[in-house]
Parts: C-alpha cells; structure tokens; sequence
C-alpha cells in the first residue's frame, strides 16, 4: 500500500494524455493527407491508372499512420522501420510476381523500351501496344485479340521494337528454272523493288540471290511494312508484282511452271475417264 501511494497518479496521466494527443494528430493529418490524395487522384484521366492509384494509396497513408503514431506515443520506431523495409521491398521483389513486375515495369520507363502505339516483338507474341502500367502491358495482336503481358516478360526475354527499326521484314522466296534468266531475273526484280510504293519510309527494299536447288536456283526479295497485320496483303502483292514482271520478261519461273505442268496433269486425268467413256 505504501508503494501504490508513493504513485503520483499526475505524473502518468500527463504522459499519456500527451501520447494520445499526439496519435490523435497523426491520424487527422493523415486522413486529410488521404483526402487530398484521392482528390488527386480522381483528377487523373487514365481510368486503369487512377484506379491502380486508388487502390495502393490508401494502403500506403495506413503504413504511414501505423508508424507515425507509434512514434507520437513514444516508441522508438527506426529500427523495426528499416527492417521492415529491407524485409518488405526484399520480399516483394524477389518472391512475389506483384513486385517482379514493378520493378519491371519501372526499368522499361527507364531503359524506354517503348512507348504505347509502337510495334513490338517479345517472346513468341507480337503486336502493337495500347496501354502499358507498371504492373502490366496490353498488346494487340495481328489476329485482332489482346494479350495482357506482365512487364517481367520484357525483362526476361529478348523485345524487338519494330517502330523504332523502321517496319516490320516481309520476304518472298522466287525460284527460276533456267541458270540463264539469273542476270535478267536480277534486273527486272531490282526494278520491281525501287518502284513498290508501300514499302515502309527510310528502309530500302532489295533482292538477294538466295542459293541453288536441284531443280532450280532462288532469290529471296525482301520488304518493310508498318503494319504487322497486313503481311498476308503485302507478302502477296510483292509475289505478284514480281512473277507478272519476270514472266512478261520471258524469266520461267519455278514455281509458276511447276504449277502449271500440276494442274495440266490433273486435268488430264478428270479428263481420261469421260474420254474413254464417250469411245
């Protein structure tokens, strides 16, 4: 009894009323601090960005009021603050995908790897970005559809940015049967080259003697197009221009020839049977 009276009841009342003070002043400067917040962020024009924000900053503001107000009520907080953020950003990136991606996604800003409505190549997917986070990228796909990509991919494999290249190679292979169409082969295709109109600006389209077959020799011709999407259209008015043109040349050309003996053959055959009948 003696030892409860020597308590000054005073002396630990003041402490705490000023503690709580305290704590009560962190947390109504944090929910104004979390007010603003949203308030700016609402102004924020991308949906997906500003619903991203929304999201992870009330998470944040709550971390901030945890560790503020146990500093207010006195509690030395430096230490167990640097731990858990060495065990936190540690954490996060190396064992969860959520921090892999955002580490990701803040080096491709960085190393600008691309930017929305460029053509890119990663992995096995290629199509042209329209929107990118620091979490993910969206792509759209030759075929019409979307992939969603998480940015770790981009770190992970090798990215071919083809607006930044110029276009996107097309080729087309041209066999010719006779070793003595080579040199006018050569000329007419460098003619039909130079004269493409849809090749992409400052890439040069141009004909390379490919190699030798056993039944006939082969040029490769290639082109640059901005469009990914359209390579069939493209692919197949290159191979046109350039069989009309060697052909109109007097240049037989392999395939066309090959072709053309097949499809004689065949309807020599449908026509074989109502032959014989009719005798």
């Amino acid at each position: 009894m003696t030892i409860l009276g020597a308590i000054d009841m005073g002396q630990v009342a003041v402490p705490a009323a000023q503690a709580a003070g305290r704590f009560l002043v962190v947390v109504a400067a944090a929910a104004a601090a979390l007010r603003i917040a949203k308030t700016l962020i609402r102004r924020v024009d991308d949906t997906r960005f500003r619903e991203q924000l929304l999201f992870f900053v009330p998470k944040i503001v709550v971390v901030i009021v945890v560790v503020a107000g146990l500093a207010a009520i006195g509690i030395d907080v430096s230490g167990m603050a640097a731990i858990m953020a060495t065990v936190g950003v540690t954490g996060a990136v190396v064992f969860t995908p959520v921090g892999q991606n955002f580490v990701a996604g803040a080096m491709i800003r960085i190393d600008d790897i691309y930017h929305v409505g460029e053509a890119v190549t990663v992995g096995d997917l290629h199509g042209k970005v329209v929107y990118r986070s620091l979490l993910r990228t969206e792509i759209e796909l030759p075929d019409g559809s979307t992939a969603w990509v998480p940015n770790s991919v981009f770190q992970e494999n090798e990215v071919l940015n083809h607006s930044r290249m110029g276009g996107w190679r097309i080729a087309v292979q041209v066999p010719l049967d006779r070793a003595s169409d080579r040199a006018t082969a050569q000329e007419v295709m460098d003619d039909v080259m130079a004269a493409l109109e849809w090749n992409s600006r400052d890439k040069v389209p141009f004909v390379a003697f490919d190699h030798v077959g056993s039944e006939a020799m082969f040029f490769t011709a290639y082109a640059w197009i901005d469009d990914r999407t359209q390579e069939p259209w493209f692919r197949g008015l290159l191979l046109s221009a350039l069989v009309d043109d060697l052909e109109a040349a007097g240049v037989s050309v392999g395939q066309t020839t090959n072709l053309s003996l097949a499809s004689s053959r065949r309807d020599a055959d449908e026509l074989a049977p109502t032959s014989r009948l009719q005798q």
